[in-house]
């Protein structure tokens, strides 16, 4: 599989590392790299939703959310015509659209935003893996 420059710099950084084929090679699941972002997020949703911290994560999620998209879009684009190519690809809309406004209630945005991280986080492990 070749992995193009604009798929590894959408990566969160400290998420993965490839290095040439001679060095030693590290890689670290997206979905991890995002995890603590998502589980904040969550956490926050319930108990904190509109403090500046709440502020803070859901434009960090915002971020994950418009990085991930090129490499999630391509899983989609690369999965046979099915309907989890659809759902996926229904996905990754969303993702943008929730990213774009997710509306005025921070406890929603939160849920929405980290959500729709951890989706993206895993097609963007999915195309690794392919």
């Amino acid at each position: 599989m070749t992995v193009l420059a604009h798929e590894v710099a959408a990566v969160p950084s400290g998420a993965a590392t490839v290095t040439s084929a001679d060095q030693e090679t590290a890689i670290t699941s997206v979905t991890a790299a995002v995890a603590g972002d998502v589980e904040a997020a969550l956490a926050l949703a319930d108990h904190q939703p509109a403090g500046e911290a709440s502020v803070r994560l859901r434009e960090r999620l915002r971020e994950h959310v418009r990085t991930l998209a090129v490499p999630a879009e391509r899983y989609a684009d690369l999965l046979p015509e099915s309907r989890q190519k659809d759902i996926a690809t229904a996905t990754v809309r969303f993702a943008r659209k929730v990213a774009r406004d997710c509306g005025t209630d921070p406890a929603i945005a939160l849920r929405l935003l980290a959500k729709s991280a951890a989706h993206l986080a895993r097609y963007t492990d999915l195309l690794r893996q392919a």
